[in-house]
Formats: C-alpha cells, structure tokens, sequence
C-alpha cells in the first residue's frame, strides 16, 4: 500500500513565497519612486526660490 503524498501544502507555500516575493519588489519600486519624487521636488523648490530672490533683486 503506497501512501499518496499531498503536495497542496507545498503549492500554498510557493503561492505565499511569489507573493512576498512580489510585495517586496513593490516596496522597493515605491521607495525608488518616492526618492526621485523628492529629489526632484527639492530641486524645483531651490530652483522657484533662486528665480524669486533674483527677480525681486532685479526691482
């Protein structure tokens, strides 16, 4: 008598490590998103008040 081997435990455990594995990577897409976002809201900021002070300089 040969015992069948239940093999849906073995199939959530990779569903669960794609998914982890997706969640991850979309963390880190975000991050680098929100980085460049930042970086570039600063430098339009410094650009803006550089632009001010020498336009009220000018008057």
């Amino acid at each position: 008598m040969c015992k069948k081997i239940d093999s849906k435990g073995q199939g959530s455990a990779e569903l669960i490590l794609i998914t982890g594995g997706l969640i991850v990577i979309v963390l880190f897409v975000g991050s680098y998103i929100s980085n460049i976002t930042q970086k570039t809201q600063t430098s339009i900021h410094n650009f803006l008040k550089t632009e001010r002070d020498y336009l009220i300089n000018k008057i």
